[in-house]
């Protein structure tokens, strides 16, 4: 019993290990090929915009980096169509009750 628990055991490890270093996918040399600084900007006054890393000049902060945004990755972009309708603004509690 505790033979083949073990044999189980050491089956799984290899048949992991063997579908990870054969899964195809996309080295960390080619993502970050595609990656670039455009700016350093300050989260708090996106207005602030440098080229080199630094402190922000108004309150101090820390710049934050600003990529380019791959062809092939999703943005946070806001959804397309009408989001203030009445029935999300009163389920929110920006507007009386819930209907």
């Amino acid at each position: 019993m505790k033979t083949k628990m073990i044999l189980i055991a050491g089956l799984t490890i290899l048949f992991g290990a063997g579908v990870l270093w054969f899964a195809p996918g996309v080295s960390a040399a080619d993502k970050s090929a595609d990656i670039k600084v455009l700016y350093y900007t300050c989260p708090m006054h996106p207005s602030v915009k440098e080229e080199k890393p630094g402190d922000c000049p108004i309150c101090g902060m820390h710049l934050v980096p600003v990529y380019n945004a791959p062809k092939d990755s999703r943005t946070n972009a806001p959804a397309t169509g009408k989001t203030n309708s009445p029935a999300i603004m009163s389920c929110c509690g920006m507007a009386g009750k819930c209907p």
